[in-house]
């Protein structure tokens, strides 16, 4: 007979020991009852030892699809297991009886005062509970809303300790995927889903540290020393796995489905000893494919936050206030207010790569600040000169060039932030047939001649004791011109044909990386990586080879013509000015906008009147072009109107535009992508992706 009580107030005390460490066992078929109050008859009977005297999970779930969503007035007693605690600071789970599986919104102390998270001790997946509260339906889903905690058995987890290999973390890190290992180490820092829910946390011990992710997340406290057992593995997001492969990214290094062993309870210091002093440059330039993912550097690094619409992010840039990356963060920058008081600072930062997010255009890392520490930093004056050869002068120059760059370079930095002013870089080359220099005024430009080697001498100087030097070599070689078409004949090329194609960089790409290729004979869309781009500047002769495409075509509609994976073959440099000849300025916006996805123009610009429409929300940016009279718009291809800053100061002003049709997402119309703005005979060219 199942039993349904009122709600009673329980006087009994229970007494407990107290211990340094509170062991969940290993695999016991005698595990004894670990809970608030000891085994004890409740409800008429119902207890963790008589489980039949309880409302099983099956019977509560035919009681709520009962009572609707008007729910039950009296409470039930509902033995069950714990499948899961879905959110660790209100106890939100699922319990099963092995047949039925009944949600719980949330659970709280025997007499209803404490929430979850509020408990000492608590049961967690695995472990036999009793719950007592009313029993609902929520959108035709049976629940549980409030479920007092009334009796619990902490059960073993369902594993072999003998199956895992005690080790430190740094052996841990290197060692296979699969690998069943146990660590013992100090919960360093705590990660968070959306929601503020804990997912993972950062493990260390005198040897290393390594990302362990899982809902045993809940159960920990930063500070605490325990030990885990799980497996390791390197993940991947699994939208991302096929750019990952393409550019050597083996994944997060990571534990994976872990199992609390011991927890102290106690809070103590992570081991700093082992750490590695870095710098945030160093860092980000580390080849994807080393395993560095996880491990924590000691760097001096300045803390940005930047607010943005509904959200906030946080940057962990290197002493240029340039060189960096983002916060990894699940929560919209909520989990990491506490940097905002390290905001404008350079600061102690014990820094991790977490993962490295990957794309079509590359993989970069992403950052998980451990500890930051606000400690005063005064940068030392004597360090100018090498500071600005390393971040300014060194990353001017590439190591292969196929023609004359004509480049100006930088001869003078100064900083704010830093404190300094006018530190000034000089250069000289050992081969002047090969690289030389030319001094125009004030500006000094560098210039290749004949194919050969040169290394070039760096200099930074910084009043009388401060200089420092250093060399890169450069070899020019005769530019790889084989065979390439012109860009009407790559048009015309065939899906998937590998083209070889000759033209100008004249304008970015907007929400992909890469640019518009032009000639005299057409536009093309040229989809290419990072790491291509940096070797690019509008204006550039380019020879591009990549894989003829209609990105996103399906059924009717035609896709995004392009060139997918394109690489350079050749860059000729110069500063050229694109092609007009096939550009289209008959049509009107109006017309435009009834172009058919049916049919493919994404190779034509079309030179049309309008008026930009930024649109700007609490929790969004868009932005739209529209006719001069502001009856109809066409949107404007982009995640968000910042990927248009170019024109942000033209918001409602009548102006001239070169723009082109787009769809790489497989709408049933057509966005635009703008190439230029002309204002009082001013033109402005989209450089988005050309900025950094």
């Amino acid at each position: 007979m199942k039993f349904k009580k009122k709600v009673f107030r329980c006087l009994s005390l229970f007494a407990a020991s107290l211990c340094l460490f509170s062991l969940v066992g290993c695999k016991d078929d005698n595990a004894q009852s670990n809970s608030s109050s000891q085994s004890q008859t409740i409800g008429g009977g119902c207890s963790i030892e008589n489980p039949s005297n309880c409302t099983s999970v099956t019977e509560a779930i035919r009681i709520a699809n009962e009572a609707g969503e008007e729910g039950t007035t009296e409470k039930y007693y509902v033995y069950g297991t714990i499948t899961t605690v879905s959110n660790p600071t209100y106890g939100e789970m699922t319990i099963t009886d092995g047949t039925n599986d009944l949600y719980i919104y949330g659970t709280y102390s025997k007499d209803g005062v404490l929430r979850y998270s509020e408990l000492e001790d608590k049961p967690v997946k695995g472990d036999e509970v009793v719950l007592y509260g009313t029993l609902k339906t929520f959108k035709n889903s049976p629940e549980m809303g409030s479920g007092w905690i009334q009796d619990f058995k902490h059960n073993a987890p369902d594993m072999d300790p003998n199956d895992y290999t005690q080790k430190t973390v740094a052996a841990a890190r290197n060692d296979a995927v699969d690998a069943k290992v146990k660590l013992t180490g100090v919960v360093a820092k705590i990660t968070y889903a959306n929601g503020m829910i804990p997912n993972g946390f950062y493990l260390v011990d005198t040897t290393g540290s390594i990302y362990v992710y899982g809902e045993i997340a809940g159960q920990v406290e930063e500070g605490n020393t325990i030990t885990i057992a799980g497996d390791k593995a390197y993940y991947v997001l699994e939208s991302e796995k096929g750019y990952a492969e393409k550019y050597g990214y083996p994944g997060s290094c990571q534990i994976a489905n872990p199992y609390l062993l011991e927890n102290d309870h106690q809070t103590s210091d992570f081991d700093k000893s082992w750490i590695e002093e870095k710098t945030v440059k160093e860092i980000v330039n580390t080849p994807i494919s080393e395993n560095i993912t996880t491990n924590i550097y000691k760097v001096n690094a300045l803390v940005k936050k930047v607010p943005g619409t509904g959200f906030v992010n946080y940057y962990i840039n290197d002493l240029d206030d340039k060189t960096g990356s983002y916060v990894y963060t699940m929560c919209n920058g909520s989990d990491f207010a506490y940097l905002d008081e390290f905001d404008g600072k350079i600061c102690t930062v014990y820094l991790s790569p977490i993962n490295a997010k990957s794309t079509d255009s590359g993989c970069f890392f992403r950052f998980m600040p451990i500890e930051v520490i606000d400690e005063g930093y005064v940068f030392d004056l004597k360090d100018t000169a090498q500071f600005v050869v390393e971040y300014y002068g060194v990353d001017q120059f590439i190591d292969t060039y196929t023609a004359d760059p004509n480049v100006q370079l930088i001869r003078s930095v100064s900083s704010t932030l830093l404190g300094f002013e006018n530190a000034t870089l000089s250069y000289e080359s050992d081969n002047t047939d090969v690289v030389y220099f030319e001094t125009v005024g004030d500006d000094i430009f560098m210039h290749t001649k004949n194919v050969g080697t040169a290394n070039i001498t760096i200099t930074g100087s910084y009043g009388s004791d401060s200089t420092y030097s250093t060399k890169v070599k450069i070899e020019v070689v005769d530019p790889a011109i084989s065979e390439f078409v012109d860009v009407k004949t790559a048009i015309e090329a065939q899906d998937n044909e590998i083209v070889q194609v000759k033209g100008v960089v004249a304008a970015s790409l907007v929400n992909q990386t890469g640019f518009y290729l032009i000639d005299e004979t057409g536009v093309i869309a040229i989809r290419t990586d990072k790491e291509t781009m940096k070797n690019i500047n509008l204006g550039n002769m380019v020879i591009m080879k990549g894989t003829r495409a209609h990105y996103k075509a399906e059924g009717e509609v035609v896709g995004q013509s392009c060139l997918l994976d394109a690489t350079l073959v050749s860059n000729l440099y110069g500063d050229y000015e694109y092609s007009k000849a096939t550009f289209d300025s008959t049509k009107t916006l109006e017309e435009l906008y009834e172009l058919s996805v049916k049919e493919d123009y994404t190779t034509q610009v079309y030179v049309v009147t309008g008026k930009v429409k930024l649109i700007e929300s609490a929790y969004f940016t868009s932005i739209k072009l529209t006719n001069v009279a502001g009856d109809l718009e066409v949107n404007l291809y982009s995640s968000s109107a910042n990927q248009y800053q170019f024109l942000h100061p033209y918001n409602g002003m009548e102006a001239t535009f070169e723009i082109a049709p787009c769809n790489w997402n497989t709408k049933n119309f057509y966005a635009f992508c703008v190439l230029s703005i002309t204002v009082d005979g001013q033109t402005i060219v989209n450089d988005c992706n050309f900025l950094n």
